[in-house]
């Protein structure tokens, strides 16, 4: 017997969904015909749209109204900004920048690492249907440069100093290289020594450095002196000159040894004993000494604070050690490791680190990146210029290339009385 109903059904579905298609194609059509309703609203008012006047570098960030990339402020005025800052947006070159501070009339901005000769500074405000741009080219200079033609197949470089006349001396394996301004480093003269540590101008153009368990130095090549040599009781780490000649010299057990070089003699002051020392400076009569306070938990020594300290310099003695700043809040990894310190004639304290970030500045009580942006880790050496310029030590690793940087601070270094 035959399905009649089965039959039935598929004859229903033949007919009604051709039905069905044609239907909604008709509806569509219907639809089309209707205009979509518009979404302007003739009775909205944006707010004014902004207006640039001038643009100008802030006198804080710069000796010579010259504007850093990655690290300068400018001062914009106009009109019709916003005085909640993140309504405030600023470009150049269509980078980003950070608002700092903001009125209706003024921005105070951050500049993002932007360089050129002309760069256009364009400002947006919420509310506004335009963007405002400054009508004059705007320079931007990079604050970072490499200078003295370091490649990556030079011996290994560690250290610098510098002299008044704005020259540098960079170790290069046993050989010491100067970097005449503007100049590729040449031959200066031999340590006759591999593995040198810190090196400082002392008087007379003479280059003091630390190797292992001594400190020696070496002459300008037109003066003729016998190898100058003196061995110490330790290993050494770093050292200073203070205002009267003496060498402050640290070792690994956080012994410093004041030391006279015409005689080659010393002291020791334990100040800083079982202090784990990375670097010290001489700043304003005081020593100041950035190093890991360790206690030894079960044969192994256990780092339980890193930190900023300072002692009062008497002549060649030390006064009671000061904590001047833990280290504990810029390391959240553990993994900090200072190498070195520059500080800045306003007394601004500058740490080369040999993992991020890369530099480091304590100042106003506070702990902050550097000019994180424009660094790369490690830093091995930080060594501040007879002028404004932070000159800086950038070893290999990785796909970071050594190098010599030159860092434009703004500012001048302190007093460093290494140098005649």
């Amino acid at each position: 017997m035959q399905n009649t109903g089965h039959s039935h059904m598929k004859l229903f579905k033949s007919i009604i969904q051709p039905l069905m298609l044609l239907s909604a194609t008709f509806f569509i059509l219907i639809a089309c015909e209707e205009d979509p309703k518009s979404i302007y609203d003739p009775d909205v008012v944006g707010n004014p749209d902004p207006i640039i006047t001038t643009v100008v570098p802030d006198s804080n960030f710069t000796s010579d109204n010259i504007s850093f990339a990655g690290i300068g402020v400018v001062n914009i005025t106009g009109q019709n900004f916003s005085s909640t800052v993140a309504y405030n947006s600023v470009f150049f070159d269509g980078v980003p920048g950070t608002v700092l501070s903001s009125t209706v009339t003024q921005l105070r901005v951050q500049l993002p690492n932007v360089t050129g000769d002309s760069v256009k500074v364009r400002v947006a405000v919420r509310g506004a249907y335009y963007f405002a741009e400054y009508s004059e080219p705007f320079p931007i200079l990079p604050a970072v440069r490499e200078v003295g033609g370091f490649i990556d197949s030079d011996p290994y470089i560690s250290t610098i100093s510098c002299d008044n006349s704005g020259n540098l001396f960079v170790n290069a394996g046993r050989h010491i290289h100067i970097i005449e301004q503007d100049s590729l480093h040449t031959y200066y003269d031999s340590t006759r020594l591999t593995g040198i540590g810190k090196m400082k101008m002392g008087p007379e153009g003479k280059n003091y450095f630390i190797i292992t368990t001594a400190i020696s130095r070496i002459t300008p090549p037109d003066v003729v002196e016998d190898i100058w040599f003196k061995s110490l009781p330790e290993a050494l780490v770093d050292f200073d000159f203070n205002e009267n000649g003496t060498i402050f010299i640290a070792g690994v057990s956080g012994l410093i040894y004041p030391f006279e070089a015409e005689t080659k003699t010393f002291t020791v002051d334990s100040t800083y004993y079982g202090i784990k020392i990375k670097t010290i400076r001489v700043f304003g009569g005081d020593l100041y000494v950035v190093g890991d306070e360790v206690d030894e938990v079960d044969d192994v020594d256990v780092v339980q604070q890193k930190a900023i300290y300072t002692s009062q310099i008497t002549g060649d003695d030390l006064g009671e050690k000061q904590l001047l700043a833990t280290l504990d809040e810029i390391d959240a990894d553990g993994t900090l490791s200072i190498t070195s310190i520059a500080i800045s004639q306003s007394g601004s304290i500058f740490l080369g680190n040999k993992n991020d970030p890369p530099l480091i500045i304590y100042e106003n009580g506070q702990l902050s990146p550097f000019h994180e942006p424009i660094l790369s880790s490690p830093i091995g050496a930080l060594s501040w210029g007879s002028d404004d310029y932070l000159y800086i030590v950038r070893q290999a690793r990785g796909d970071v290339t050594q190098r010599v940087l030159e860092l434009d601070m703004g500012q001048t270094g302190a007093i460093y009385y290494g140098r005649d």
